[in-house]
């Protein structure tokens, strides 16, 4: 891995499928969802871009102008986000190769799992962004395009849920228990809350 971090952004989409399937820590994951949250505001943004300039649509021009920039930083954001989860990762792996009272894995261990869970939560974040963003685009986007907005949002559910999984599996990692456990049940709601969300606009969309 390139020192400053794997810079997903910056491979081709066939290079990165390979590293992705291949017998490696990372890209993972965390990479997957949020790459999937970056595709997600991507389509939106097309949808946008054919809905600029419509006439029907020209009292929403300011505001799918901001949408457009909206959608163009948090693109960037998710990819920045799978970056930082392959960077937590790969530091929390090498701690825990190593002995329970080795004084590097004492030293680093909890601000290596708070780093591997801030991660993927960050992915959670963009993609709830990206859905209220498609869910502000219904009725005010082209109608040619709204199987791609019901995608855009399908695809910002599978982020979220995907990154969600990976919080999940460090919470029981945490040195405070009922933190964890607290934050389990609050998860399992927010991943519900967003499913049924995103498919109710998949189903306006239809």
């Amino acid at each position: 891995m390139n020192p400053s971090g794997p810079d997903f952004a910056a491979r081709p989409l066939g290079g990165f499928l390979d590293d992705l399937a291949s017998k490696r820590p990372v890209p993972g994951g965390g990479a997957a969802a949020g790459t999937t949250v970056a595709t997600a505001a991507a389509l939106a943004s097309m949808v946008v871009a054919y809905s600029l300039g419509r006439k029907n649509l020209l009292e929403h021009r300011e505001e799918l102008k901001t949408i457009s920039s909206r959608l163009e930083h948090l693109r960037g954001a998710a990819l920045a986000a799978a970056d930082a989860d392959a960077v937590a990762y790969e530091g929390l792996q090498a701690l825990w190769s190593l002995d329970k009272t080795d004084p590097k894995r004492v030293e680093h261990w909890s601000s290596a799992v708070e780093a591997a869970i801030a991660a993927p939560r960050a992915i959670m974040e963009f993609a709830e962004a990206v859905l209220e963003i498609a869910e502000r685009l219904e009725g005010r986007s082209n109608r040619m395009l709204r199987s791609d907005l019901a995608i855009a949002a399908v695809l910002a559910d599978a982020g979220h849920r995907g990154a969600a999984a990976n919080v999940r599996i460090n919470l029981p990692l945490l040195d405070d228990p009922a933190r964890a456990a607290s934050e389990t049940a609050t998860l399992s709601d927010a991943i519900e809350r967003f499913r049924r969300r995103a498919e109710r606009l998949e189903r306006a969309c239809r």
